[in-house]
């Protein structure tokens, strides 16, 4: 799995990302609350891309030369 998170599904996703924003726009929370709350999920968007970013920047390592070009045998 390369220590990816696998979701339920998703819708559950959307979900989850609709109901957050509710809060952060619609709800009747003080204002302190839901700049917390939008500022989180800014920052989480934020984080996200720039990890896509370096993931898809760092390319692919290079291999090591394991392989010997010898002619000895191995059993």
């Amino acid at each position: 799995m390369d220590g990816d998170i696998v979701l339920a599904s998703k819708a559950d996703f959307a979900f989850d990302i609709v109901r957050f924003l509710y809060v952060g726009f619609l709800s009747s929370l003080p204002a302190w609350a839901r700049y917390t709350v939008l500022a989180l999920f800014g920052l989480t968007v934020v984080y996200g891309f720039v990890s896509w970013l370096r993931k898809r920047s760092a390319g692919e390592p290079e291999a090591a030369d394991d392989v010997h070009e010898d002619e000895a045998r191995v059993r």
